[in-house]
């Protein structure tokens, strides 16, 4: 009597295919999450160009930049009469006058500003305006005051890392919140501060979910070597 052999495979064989598809997996997975914030980080670099566009355009009509942007510090608070969650300087990037037809958001979504349950913010940028001289940060839209009229910008992106972190403490113990760019604490000429300003902006080679904030500054530099490492550190 005569058997037809089965094309069947055997246990070996299986297993060997499974850990194939498995090491496969393994390679291409972190490929592939690499890519996503590749792709994120371009699309953040273009949306803070455009931002910058268009307070290259305000400058021209009004001599200044505008307000700086009030960060909404509970979300629920935007579009309410809380003034943390008005955009303000974004405001006047749309209102009377459309620099930019929308304001676009984060594309790394929210992000945290103090390691604690509920420190979460929503997924827009941030923007300090401010005058370079005095290194004054502008006041609230509706409380003009220290650097206005302002000549110089930063607009900011938290990043992969999803840490803001101009709101917290530095490696270095110096305050660099948003709000109150040009940030008059800075030694412009101090190691100490040329290296924390160096520190605060994103460097892919680090790896791309590596810290710091992925930023555009525009306008008249401050003068000392502090800034310019940030000037030459953010993202043209």
């Amino acid at each position: 009597m005569f058997f037809r052999k089965t094309g069947a495979f055997t246990l070996i064989e299986l297993l060997i295919v499974v850990a194939i598809i498995a090491i496969l997996a393994l390679i291409a997975v972190p490929n592939f999450l690499e890519a996503q914030v590749r792709a994120k980080v371009s699309r953040v670099k273009s949306d803070l160009r455009s931002l910058a566009t268009a307070e290259e355009a305000y400058m021209v009509d009004w001599n200044s930049y505008t307000n700086s942007n009030t960060e909404a510090e509970n979300p629920g608070s935007i579009g309410t009469d809380d003034p943390r969650g008005k955009f303000y300087g974004f405001e006047q990037l749309t209102t009377p006058i459309a620099y930019i037809t929308s304001i676009p958001m984060d594309a790394f979504g929210q992000s945290r500003y103090v390691p604690t349950p509920g420190g979460w913010r929503p997924a827009y940028f941030s923007l300090g305006t401010g005058e370079a001289g005095s290194r004054l940060p502008s006041g609230p839209q509706d409380s003009p005051k220290g650097g206005m009229p302002s000549n110089c910008y930063e607009i900011e992106s938290d990043g992969p890392d999803h840490w803001d972190d101009t709101r917290s403490d530095t490696p270095y113990g110096i305050g660099l919140s948003t709000g109150d760019f040009p940030w008059q604490n800075i030694v412009p000429n101090s190691a100490q501060h040329i290296a924390a300003l160096s520190a605060l902006c994103y460097d892919p080679t680090n790896g791309t979910v590596s810290g710091g904030e992925i930023m555009r500054v525009g306008g008249t530099k401050p003068a000392g070597a502090a800034y310019d490492a940030l000037w030459s550190g953010t993202s043209k």
